[in-house]
């Protein structure tokens, strides 16, 4: 057994993990670091469309950003995914809970509420967009029949932003409920029924057994939802296309404008920069976050 033990680990033996995991870092190095890559390269560059021009420094990022229509776009970005983030999170978080009862005809209310889940982005714009037309939609026509007339939030600069902001939080919220849905059925029933007979009461049993086991799966979820928000664009497209007056523009959809309509990549790669840079101090916000209710 010592012999064998101390047999010396041939060179082919210890290079054979790398051969096997190559194929899968060369594909993560095609498909995600050479185009943020050249995307960051790009940025400092005027550019037609994929070609490199002059060089410009940080002239791209400057037109992008600190310019009256940019701030004005990075504002509209926080505020949509501020404003999905409160109702998603809250509905979701709900909905988990009360399914985690046992209620009756539970699967089935499971099956509809992740429904919007799976409606894709385009469908759900189009959808959205059509319940809130003003002429011929439904809203509309049960409002009229109350005696109210419904504005077209679409075109108006005071409700453009908040019919967005339901349309993404009706998209979001499922997957708030299932990661929440997931973590609480992780949970054994003999810890909240020992709580109880140790005479805490329910919200006593949320807040210092429930919620503190699936804390981390809440704040990876808002990681999720607010990257999947701040990044989105199909929506603000389909529905309102940035405006009316520009109330709705944001930073995601102006990189999609400069990229694949007026082709003018340079700065729409540094748009693209910009955004990342944006997700990884959201990330990291968060995961400080979690990193301080761990040492806690």
């Amino acid at each position: 057994m010592s012999a064998i033990s101390k047999r010396p680990v041939r060179p082919v033996n210890l290079l054979q993990p790398y051969f096997w995991l190559a194929p899968s870092l060369v594909l993560v190095v095609a498909v995600s670091f050479w185009p943020l890559a050249y995307a960051l390269i790009q940025s400092f560059y005027r550019s037609n469309y994929l070609d490199l021009g002059t060089f410009t420094g940080f002239s791209n990022f400057q037109r992008f950003l600190f310019s009256e229509a940019g701030l004005l776009r990075a504002w509209n970005s926080f505020v949509l995914t501020a404003g999905t983030i409160a109702i998603a999170m809250p509905l979701g978080f709900a909905l988990a809970l009360l399914l985690n009862l046992p209620l009756r005809g539970r699967n089935l209310i499971r099956t509809l509420l992740i429904v919007p889940w799976l409606v894709s982005n385009t469908v759900a714009a189009l959808l959205w967009a059509w319940l809130l037309n003003a002429q011929f939609g439904p809203v509309a026509e049960m409002l009229s029949h109350m005696g109210v007339v419904m504005p077209n939030v679409l075109t108006s600069p005071t409700w453009a932003m908040a019919a967005l902001i339901v349309c993404n939080a009706w998209g979001s919220f499922p997957l708030v409920m299932v990661f929440t849905l997931s973590a609480l059925q992780t949970i054994p029933k003999e810890i909240r029924e020992a709580a109880r007979m140790d005479g805490a009461s329910r919200w006593q049993v949320f807040s210092k057994v429930t919620f503190p086991l699936i804390r981390n799966t809440t704040l990876v979820t808002a990681v999720l939802t607010t990257l999947h928000c701040f990044n989105g664009v199909t929506i603000v497209l389909i529905m309102t296309g940035g405006g009316p007056l520009d109330a709705t523009d944001i930073m995601a959809l102006r990189v999609f404008e400069e990229g694949f309509k007026l082709h003018r990549m340079g700065i729409a790669s540094a748009g693209a920069v910009i955004i990342f840079a944006i997700n990884v101090l959201f990330t990291i916000a968060y995961m400080r976050v979690l990193k301080s209710e761990h040492s806690a």
